[in-house]
């Protein structure tokens, strides 16, 4: 007798990739319920959730929720082929990049909501929502839900530049995860299906792409996640990427590096012209999703 499985997600979630993904590399049949980015987090507390957050599995009325309890849950439900091998050793290792995976993907989102409040098109385009008429909503809450998810998440210009400081360091360690076997081997396992989307959700970024096209990471990401919607336009300011440029050992002021204001002219679906925003998220309720 087969089970009930309903997925609740939305466009342009990393982790909520990372459900479907698994998902799929089961075979697991189930429907996939797309919710809007900012008030989903009423309608997952409405269907009776814990939290607001996504992804969410609901297995035979059975409530999961955040993408590591999925994996675990998922090889309950279906044991092959597995998400965790058996030999301890290399599960603890594997869960251990699992959850550092967890950790990128809050940079990817915090870097997603930096780039949303210099330029819309970066909100509308990364979660666009699969159903048109869903989309008039998005516009008129996008300003909103991109104030409260900055609070929420700590997505400050701050942390941004952090992150970016850090990426080539993260990068480095995805390769070296990959050489060693942990990732990308001919069996994935839930470690490959955490961090690829979110790589996936980087190389979205004309910004960062330059930089991490041609790494084993890059190669990876296309193999698990090939494809991860929208585009996020050249916005982020070019002292961020710093770092980047000096990891590829490219000349200051050469290559990719961003364009602050000035946005090149690119074709987003949403269509809208550029509005910087910089509110500072201390004064902003907290507000979160998505593990």
């Amino acid at each position: 007798m087969g089970h009930k499985v309903k997925l609740y997600m939305f466009s342009g979630s990393a982790p909520s990739l990372t459900a479907r993904l698994m998902l799929e590399h089961k075979a697991v049949d189930h429907k996939a319920v797309h919710l809007m980015v900012g008030p989903h987090a009423f309608g997952m507390l409405g269907r009776g959730f814990e939290t607001m957050t996504v992804p969410a599995l609901k297995i035979d009325g059975r409530r999961i929720q955040g993408s590591r309890e999925i994996s675990r849950a998922l090889d309950e439900l279906a044991p092959q082929p597995p998400l965790f091998p058996a030999d301890p050793q290399r599960r603890r290792e594997i869960e251990d990049a699992e959850e550092w995976g967890e950790e990128l993907q809050d940079v990817a989102r915090r870097l997603v909501f930096c780039a949303a409040r210099r330029d819309p098109r970066a909100f509308l385009s990364i979660y666009r929502h699969p159903n048109p008429l869903m989309r008039p909503a998005q516009r008129v809450s996008r300003r909103l839900v991109t104030r409260l998810a900055t609070a929420g998440h700590r997505a400050t210009d701050r942390a941004g530049e952090r992150d970016l400081a850090r990426l080539p360091a993260r990068l480095d360690q995805i390769d070296a995860w990959i050489a060693e076997g942990l990732l990308d081997s001919a069996e994935l396992n839930a470690a490959d299906f955490q961090i690829a989307p979110n790589v996936a959700l980087l190389l979205r970024f004309e910004d960062l792409a330059p930089f991490i096209e041609g790494r084993p990471a890059a190669r990876f990401a296309q193999r698990v996640a090939p494809e991860f919607p929208g585009q996020v336009p050249p916005v982020l300011p070019p002292a961020w990427l710093a770092p980047l440029r000096a990891e590829r050992g490219a000349p200051p002021g050469s290559g990719p590096t961003g364009t602050g204001e000035a946005l090149q002219a690119t074709a987003y679906d949403d269509g809208h012209s550029s509005v910087p925003q910089r509110p500072d998220a201390r004064s902003l309720p907290s507000w979160r999703y998505g593990r």
